[in-house]
C-alpha cells in the first residue's frame, strides 16, 4: 500500500482504504485485519493513527477489536453499506411485492454464477448450512438465523460481492415476512429441500438445474406470498 498523500485527512484516508477492502471482498464479514504494526507498515504511518482509523471504522459498527485477539470484520458490516432501515426511510412504505421482484431477480443471478464458481470450500459452507436448518426445524428464530446462512453463502460462493450485498438489503427488507411465513405448516421442511435441490445443482455445477432450483424455491415463495403476504 503506498503512502497516503494528505497528512491532515491520513487517518480518514486509511479508514476509507479498509473500508473499500470490505466493499470490494478483500475483506469478508469474520475476517481478521492485519495486526496494527503490520498495517501500519504498509501505510507509511504511526500505530496511533493506524488505531484512529480502526476506531473510526468501529464506531460505524464495520469492525470490532479486543485486547490480544485484534480487530475482524463484524458479521453485519455489509449493513452499513446498505442499510435496510435507511433505505425504508427513504423509499416510504416498501411494497412486499416489489422487494421480492428484486430478490428473484438477484436470487436467480446469484445461484447461476454460484453453480459456475463455487469452490469446494463455499460448497462446503452451504451445505453446513442446511445441516444448521435440518437442526434447528423446532426453533423459529434459529431456523431463520439458518436459513439467512444458506443464502448468503450462495450469494458468496458466486463470487460477486456487489450483487451479494444488494441480496443482503434485499433478504433484510423482507424479513419480517419471511419470519411470518416459516410459521406456516411444512414451510421449513418443504424449504429445506428446495434449498438441497439448489444445494446439489451448485456442487454438480449444472448452470441451467442450478438456476431452475433457484426459480423453484422463489416461485414457492411467491405462492406463499399471494396465500398469506
Amino acid at each position: 500500500m503506498a503512502l497516503l498523500r494528505r497528512r491532515n485527512t491520513i487517518v480518514d484516508d486509511i479508514a476509507d482504504e479498509l473500508r473499500s477492502m470490505i466493499l470490494s471482498g478483500q475483506l469478508n464479514p469474520g475476517d481478521f485485519l492485519e495486526p496494527q504494526k503490520s498495517l501500519a507498515d504498509q501505510f507509511g504511518v504511526g500505530l496511533s493513527t493506524v488505531r484512529e482509523s480502526i476506531q473510526v471504522l468501529a464506531a460505524e459498527g464495520m469492525v470490532e477489536s479486543h485486547p490480544g485477539k485484534g480487530t475482524w470484520v463484524r458479521q453485519d458490516a455489509l449493513s452499513t453499506f446498505f442499510n435496510p432501515k435507511l433505505v425504508k426511510n427513504r423509499l416510504g412504505q416498501l411494497n412486499a411485492r416489489q422487494v421480492y421482484e428484486a430478490r428473484l431477480v438477484i436470487e436467480v443471478g446469484l445461484t447461476r454464477f454460484a453453480a459456475e464458481r463455487a469452490s469446494p470450500e463455499d460448497i462446503q459452507q452451504i451445505w453446513q448450512a442446511i445441516e444448521k436448518m435440518e437442526a434447528a426445524v423446532a426453533l423459529q428464530a434459529d431456523f431463520v438465523h439458518a436459513d439467512l446462512e444458506f443464502h448468503l453463502a450462495v450469494a458468496k460462493a458466486a463470487h460477486s460481492h456487489l450483487l451479494e450485498q444488494f441480496y443482503f438489503l434485499v433478504r433484510e427488507l423482507l424479513s419480517e415476512v419471511i419470519t411470518e411465513l416459516v410459521l406456516l405448516p411444512k414451510v421449513k421442511e418443504e424449504s429445506i429441500q428446495l434449498q438441497k435441490e439448489i444445494a446439489s445443482a451448485i456442487e454438480a455445477h449444472e448452470i441451467p438445474c442450478a438456476q431452475e432450483a433457484a426459480q423453484r424455491h422463489m416461485n414457492y415463495i411467491d405462492d406463499l406470498l399471494q396465500k398469506y403476504g
